[in-house]
Parts: structure tokens; C-alpha cells; sequence
């Protein structure tokens, strides 16, 4: 065997390696464009933060935006168990959790669409079509009588609502004297989509 040849251990360790810090990659850069949005984000600073050169981002993505989209991909998808009609309350909670586990991807999506309307489709296929028991709320509490777009605008309501809460239980401390409790703040949204501001109304 040639000694510039390579086993099928050391070919499988480089490829990890490659994996690896690509995940690397992905993981820093979605730190600094949550920090410091698309434009105040370096390649230059990427590379700093991986620890290698910032040519050696492009052995892995050809270019900034294609960082930048795949810093949107959540890095963790929690869905409910239950796969035959879940309840309100868990499927509000399954949100939050994605929300809450994501939530610098979550920042990076809703500061940044507007600029970057590609995020609106990465939001679609990644999160929209992927959550089988959000559908099956809407649907449950319109009484099916959404249209698809409306569907859509109403899971937006509620995933955008999820993360401006979870925002502010981050800084609520700086900016109030009193700490609300938040503990149940799932319980409150389940109860705000089935029953409205009015809120449940007790049987008699």
C-alpha cells in the first residue's frame, strides 16, 4: 500500500472532522447573527470564533448567505408523542420547547425576514410542513373552516407570540420592578386560542 494512501478509518476520521467543524461552523455563526444580525456579522469574525481561517469557511459553504440560511434549520425539533389527537395544551407546549430550544435561530428568522424573504421558505419546510399536530389545532379550533393562508398567518401569531414572550422572560428583570410569573405561560396561550380574550366561560 502506497504510503500516501489512506485507510478506510483515517478516510471515515477526516470526514468527521469535516462534519464536525461544519457543525462548528453553524453553531458560531448562529450565536453572532442572533448577537448582531446578518450585516453586522463577519465572515471574518465566523472564522475567528471556529478557530480556523476564513478561507476555510468556504471549504464547507460558498459563501456568507449560505451560512446564514443554515443557521435557521433548528437544531432541535421536539414533537408531541401523542400521534392520534394530541391535546391543545401539549401541542402549545411542543411549540414553546421547539421556541425555546431554538431560540437564537428563532431571533436570526423573525428579526431578520424582512430583509432576507428566503427565510419565510425556510421557515415553511422547516418548521410550517414539518408539524403535523399545529395543523390539526387550527383546524380543531376554526372548526376546519381556515383557509391555507389563514392557517399560516395563525401558527405565525402563534410561534411569533411564543418567542416575544420567551424574549422577554430573558430581560423582563432589567426592565421591570416586578417579575411576572411565566411558569404557565403555555397553559394561557392553549386557553387564549380555544377560548379567546373573553376566556373559558363556566358551565352554570
Amino acid at each position: 500500500m502506497s504510503k500516501y494512501s489512506l485507510t478506510l478509518a483515517e478516510s471515515g476520521e477526516m470526514m468527521g472532522q469535516k462534519t464536525n467543524t461544519k457543525e462548528k461552523i453553524i453553531q458560531k455563526s448562529r450565536k453572532l447573527f442572533a448577537e448582531r444580525g446578518y450585516n453586522g456579522a463577519t465572515t471574518a469574525e465566523i472564522a475567528r470564533r471556529v478557530g480556523v481561517s476564513e478561507a476555510a469557511l468556504y471549504k464547507h459553504f460558498k459563501n456568507k448567505k449560505e451560512i446564514f440560511l443554515a443557521c435557521i434549520t433548528p437544531s432541535v425539533f421536539k414533537k408531541v408523542e401523542n400521534d392520534l389527537e394530541p391535546d391543545v395544551h401539549d401541542i402549545i407546549q411542543a411549540r414553546m420547547d421547539l421556541v425555546r430550544s431554538n431560540l437564537d435561530s428563532f431571533n436570526i428568522l423573525f428579526r431578520e425576514y424582512p430583509y432576507h424573504p428566503e427565510l419565510a421558505k425556510v421557515f415553511l419546510e422547516q418548521v410550517y410542513t414539518q408539524d403535523k399536530h399545529m395543523k390539526h389545532l387550527m383546524k380543531k379550533v376554526a372548526n376546519d373552516q381556515l383557509t391555507p393562508v389563514q392557517s399560516l398567518l395563525y401558527e405565525i401569531g402563534i410561534t411569533s407570540a411564543i418567542w416575544a414572550i420567551l424574549n422577554f422572560e430573558k430581560v423582563q428583570e432589567q426592565v421591570s420592578p416586578e417579575t411576572m410569573p411565566l411558569g404557565n405561560i403555555s397553559e394561557e396561550i392553549a386557553e387564549f386560542v380555544l377560548y379567546g380574550v373573553a376566556g373559558k366561560k363556566e358551565s352554570q
